[in-house]
């Protein structure tokens, strides 16, 4: 390939990325970037599925190529500005430590650089698959603002529900007592985990398969009504389970299948929505009170 001061620009620019998100310690552990985020990724189950989002973000590119082939190049210099904010919010990351700001800095540059190099219609066409990485920092204080209250939630629930089945509990704390079994509604019952994960799901799916924003916002708010009804659903069996067989299988249950039935449960209501939100009802209801003649 010969080579141009284009693509010689275009190699600078990865070199720059690669070692201002590579190798660039950001934090007092010396990690880059790219170290915390996949660290965290490994170490906190709330964000295992991390390694996806870079991916899924590549795929919605490639999916929009053919767009991409045909838009109008017109580098906007609004652009340098989004790139100056980006370089900005890089600087005081690195400077103070704060690794979320850093990484949040990633997607803003990368906007900043479709807008300046590409134009409004590429930044356009780049928009949401930019913006899917957002997903993939993590958020951790959302385990004490959010986890907590919904441990509460679901245990209190539960509790309600259980007592008007029948079984005769007691809650204290997110604790759930009852003759047969006793056991704390901890963290990965939060529902934490699972809201996490079925947001990535429930945003790809919905611009995938969705064609008017409306729907796609409502695909992706339901990932939190999905989330707290899937876990309270797994609170309720391990606790039903526990009360007929025992507290031993409950807990193998829980720490084996549990979590794989509830998130399949709710990717399946997923497509649910999915399938209605595309379902031609005005047309069906057309059809019925249109006048027959024989």
């Amino acid at each position: 390939m010969r080579l141009t001061l284009r693509n010689l620009l275009w190699g600078l620019l990865a070199v720059v990325l690669i070692y201002a998100y590579g190798v660039q310690p950001i934090d007092a552990y010396q990690f880059s970037a790219y170290r915390w985020l996949t660290t965290h990724w490994s170490r906190i189950s709330n964000y295992s599925h991390g390694p996806l989002i870079p991916l899924l973000a590549g795929v919605l590119v490639w999916m929009k190529r053919e767009q991409l082939k045909q838009a109008k190049i017109e580098p906007a210099a609004s652009g340098l500005a989004v790139i100056v904010l980006a370089m900005g919010l890089y600087y005081f990351g690195v400077k103070g430590a704060q690794e979320h700001t850093v990484v949040l800095s990633l997607p803003v540059l990368l906007g900043g650089l479709a807008l300046a190099l590409g134009g409004r219609e590429v930044f356009r066409l780049l928009l949401f698959p930019i913006s899917f990485l957002l997903l993939m920092i993590p958020l951790n204080f959302l385990e004490e603002r959010i986890g907590v209250p919904l441990r509460h939630l679901m245990a209190g629930t539960a509790t309600v529900l259980l007592n008007l089945i029948g079984v005769h509990t007691v809650r204290i704390g997110t604790a759930i007592h009852s003759s047969a079994f006793s056991f704390d509604v901890e963290a990965p019952c939060s529902g934490i985990r699972s809201l996490m994960a079925l947001s990535t799901v429930t945003a790809f799916w919905g611009y995938v398969t969705q064609h008017r924003q409306w729907k796609r916002w409502v695909l992706f708010l339901s990932a939190i009504p999905l989330a707290v009804l899937g876990n309270l659903m797994r609170v309720l069996f391990i606790a039903l389970v526990a009360q007929i067989y025992g507290h031993k299988l409950a807990m193998d249950l829980h720490d084996s299948v549990a979590g794989f039935i509830v998130f399949g449960a709710a990717l399946a209501a997923m497509l649910l929505i999915g399938m209605l939100l595309n379902f031609p009802f005005r047309q069906v209801m057309n059809h019925l009170l249109q006048p027959h003649y024989e």
